[in-house]
């Protein structure tokens, strides 16, 4: 009798393994791409590497992620390049029917740029370049709540480990403004400071110059393992820049030959791989070294973003292709060789890329 109920035992755990087998296989991977000059978001097929569709949900569509609370839906950013009313929006889309379900719209003609989720407080922090502000939006609703004063043409956010310290990359100021999310009176005394990351253009500035200048122009920022220590590439000195918030200082650097731009950190926090837009490469960073230890190269023009799928031992690149092409890259991580390069049908400034898994036949 033990031996029956033994046998059944096993049998019923592989067929729960099979089952399980299954569902992974009728899942496929895609890439979710915004091409910002062509005013389309590209849909890639991972697995067979292959563009399937675009989808048009807006123009110029920059900065995207999947919904942390809902892996079905993508939160989407529209850049408003050219400062129309209501054309700066922040987009929640249904990727199962490809719908827009919410949206939020900002106070006059704004530029929203990169965000990021608070799941401690459902709430999303989004930059806006143009009014100089960081919006705080409900994080199911999209309601706007609330805002904090920010520097000059804040750009990207982060949020550290500990869900207390918010931080913003200042493009023009040079700086970065950091708010202790815990302080809920939000009072610029007691809850924002800022880090001086290097000196300051002038009036007159052009970001697409930037690298060729001696100022600083700071573009991405993430938080490793440790709340008081986030990491910022730097466009115009050409450096990934370790930034101590207790002491409000910078304290190590890391030198690149080109511009950085973006950057993605692995689970572990332990590499940063980094997107030169001002040549074709993308360096992977030990960041307890502090150098470089790998690097892809022979990359289209402008690598400008990037995602991990460490999973499937992936990294995805987006193009900038100085805003007259587009496509992704697709690199093999362990060798750190190019697998595939993928170009969809006109598309332009390729820049933001969400990954998803998805049932076969969506």
């Amino acid at each position: 009798m033990r031996k029956k109920a033994f046998l059944i035992f096993i049998f019923l755990l592989g067929f729960l393994a099979s089952q399980l087998r299954g569902s992974d296989s009728e899942r496929k991977r895609l890439a979710y791409v915004s091409n910002l000059m062509s005013h389309s978001v590209s849909v890639i097929d991972l697995d067979s590497m292959k563009w399937l569709r675009d989808y048009s949900f807006g123009r110029y569509p920059i900065f995207s992620s999947l919904h942390p609370r809902d892996p079905a839906k993508m939160i989407l950013a529209l850049h408003n390049y050219e400062r129309r009313e209501e054309e700066d929006r922040l987009l929640l889309i249904d990727l199962k029917t490809g719908d827009i379900v919410k949206q939020a719209t900002f106070p006059g003609a704004g530029l929203p740029s990169g965000f990021v989720y608070d799941k401690k407080r459902d709430r999303i922090y989004i930059a806006d370049e143009e009014l100089h502000k960081v919006f705080v939006l409900d994080g199911w609703t999209l309601e706007s709540l609330y805002a904090y004063p920010a520097g000059l043409i804040p750009v990207h956010v982060d949020i550290s480990p500990d869900c207390r310290w918010l931080a913003v990359t200042n493009r023009k100021s040079a700086n970065l403004y950091v708010y202790d999310l815990d302080n809920i009176q939000r009072h610029a005394k007691d809850s924002i400071f800022t880090v001086q990351l290097g000196a300051s253009p002038g009036l007159i500035w052009d970001a697409d110059e930037a690298a060729d200048t001696a100022s600083s122009h700071p573009i991405d920022v993430k938080f490793g393992r440790d709340a008081n220590l986030c990491y910022v590439t730097d466009f115009g000195t050409r450096e990934l820049l370790f930034v101590n918030l207790q002491k409000r200082e910078i304290s190590d650097r890391v030198s690149f030959e080109r511009a950085p731009f973006d950057m993605a950190l692995d689970r572990r926090k332990e590499r940063a791989y980094v997107c030169q837009v001002g040549g074709d490469k993308i360096s992977v960073v030990d960041l307890a070294q502090k150098k470089v230890i790998a690097e892809v190269s022979g990359i289209a023009a402008g690598p400008i973003h990037c995602e991990l799928d460490e999973q499937n031992g992936r990294l995805i690149a987006a193009c900038w292709g100085n805003g007259q092409e587009g496509g992704i890259v697709i690199i093999d991580l362990k060798t750190c060789q190019i697998l595939k390069k993928l170009v969809p049908p006109g598309a332009k400034a390729s820049i933001g890329i969400t990954l998803s898994a998805q049932e076969k036949g969506i």
